[in-house]
């Protein structure tokens, strides 16, 4: 068969770029396709947390890890509902990422608890995803590897049930092998409602941290469907809390100062949980929202500290939830304010009997310094007793990742309906179905996905090459 490279990878993020490196570290002749005209995709406007364990820098902090410890939180979190031969590959093969990255330059001051598991395991990249993302850029070009920019595939090519290449921009590329690595969909609407309904059920207000990179749009799963591939993880991703009253703006944590409940009036989570359940939480609520509760003197004070949207270290913090903002949105009405607590529940239909004996306990334990039902650890607490009171809708409406997409085997190659992996076909990075399971375990998933899958399905299609010589 007459090819033009020995591997295409279609797509130039994370996934894309490292699987093409590793390829060409094995021998293979490489084009990188990527539709926008930049490479970097979502990776490098992330925050540049990678998920790992067993790393050389988590020893020189003085962490004991594992992989098989992380094989047992990431399977026990989602309640053994995802497959275990992934999560196992990911799990031992996550370290490599990261010591690979620290190779070509990158280095770590931090690594936290990006989870709710025990263990720190979120490496916080110094100069977070733009670091990668650069890093990345800089080796494909030092390497040589071949990149068409502005290039987006329409469709796989067939011949005898063998992905034999690609069609783009009006041409035939063929390779032996072709590796998807485009990304999810959480810049389509049409994708997010058939694939991600529980984030799409907000409306026009959800959106994605990914708008910047225009081509987050699914083209991968459409790709693997046109084929017969075996798309799988539906309804899963990451799904953050907003307040939306800043348009497209990210504020994955809420403050610690305000009281959370739902509709009926009660707490259901503490205020400040990791942004791997919190949105999961909020979904669950009757109408699929809560309301963040707090009086003046508490937006006064505690508005000022913004050190709970940082966690990871990054520089940049959330303008969300300013004082100046807030007072903003109350005179828009998009935030509602009375002068009693009853008056505001009223307002926003909340039970206002129920709401009453939460405040009860909850100012009860402010004026002790605990949180004694939901064990929020806030660096102060504010009890909610001095008018005029506030409340402000939070949705998680903002998608951090879409979970739902290609499913592989232990080779990095895309199964079809019936289990069968699709000759010449691998895939790495958000595009995959089969790594998340119901539950995003922490903050780096995604990146940690993207470099680990990304490197064995380059690695795996070079090998692919001289089995078939």
């Amino acid at each position: 068969m007459s090819t033009d490279y020995d591997i295409i990878v279609v797509g130039g993020g994370g996934a894309g770029m490292t699987a093409a490196l590793f390829a060409q570290a094995a021998g293979a002749s490489v084009m990188l396709l990527e539709a926008d005209t930049k490479l970097g995709g979502a990776t490098r406007l992330s925050g540049g947390v990678v998920y790992a364990a067993g790393t050389s820098v988590q020893q020189a902090m003085g962490i004991a890890d594992s992989p098989q410890a992380m094989y047992d939180y990431i399977m026990t979190l989602n309640g053994w509902q995802t497959r275990p031969d992934i999560i196992r590959l990911f799990a031992e093969r996550s370290a490599a990422s990261v010591e690979w990255l620290v190779s070509l330059g990158a280095e770590y001051e931090w690594v936290v608890k990006s989870g709710v598991d025990t263990v720190p395991r979120g490496h916080c990249t110094v100069g977070a995803g733009d670091t990668i993302g650069r890093l990345l850029i800089n080796e494909v070009g030092a390497k040589g590897i071949e990149t068409a920019l502005g290039t987006r595939v329409d469709r796989l090519l067939i011949e005898d049930g063998r992905v034999v290449g690609v069609h783009a921009s009006g041409m035939d590329l063929r390779a032996k092998a072709v590796i998807i690595t485009t990304g999810g969909f959480g810049n389509s609407p049409g994708m997010r409602a058939r694939y991600f309904p529980s984030a799409a059920q907000h409306g026009d207000i959800v959106y994605s941290v990914h708008n910047d990179a225009p081509f987050i749009l699914g083209d991968g799963i459409k790709l693997g469907e046109a084929i017969g591939a075996q798309i799988t993880g539906h309804d899963t991703g990451l799904v953050l809390p907003s307040a939306g009253l800043v348009p497209n703006s990210v504020e994955a944590f809420l403050p610690p100062w305000c009281m959370l409940v739902n509709d009926e009036g009660r707490r259901f989570m503490p205020e400040n949980s990791p942004y791997a359940v919190s949105g999961y939480l909020i979904n669950e609520q009757s109408g699929a929202h809560a309301w963040a509760i707090f009086d003046e003197k508490t937006l006064v004070e505690g508005s000022a500290d913004k050190r709970f949207s940082d966690p990871y270290h990054t520089g940049e913090v959330s303008q969300t939830w300013d004082e100046d903002l807030i007072r903003k949105h109350v005179e828009s009405g998009k935030i509602r304010t009375a002068d009693t607590l009853e008056k505001l529940a009223d307002m926003v239909g909340i039970n206002r009997l129920a709401l009453a004996e939460t405040v009860a306990r909850y100012n009860e334990d402010a004026q002790d310094g605990v949180d004694s039902e939901w064990a929020k650890q806030a660096p102060k607490y504010f009890p909610i007793d001095a008018a005029p009171y506030f409340a402000v809708e939070v949705r998680a409406s903002v998608i951090g990742q879409t979970s739902a997409g290609l499913d592989i085997d232990t080779k990095g190659r895309v199964r079809d309906r019936n289990g069968i992996a699709i000759p010449g076909l691998y895939a790495a990075g958000e595009i995959l179905g089969c790594v998340q399971g119901n539950r995003y375990s922490g903050g780096g998933m995604g990146v940690g996905n993207a470099l680990t899958f990304g490197r064995l399905a380059g690695e795996e299609a070079a090998a692919s090459l001289r089995v078939n010589a």
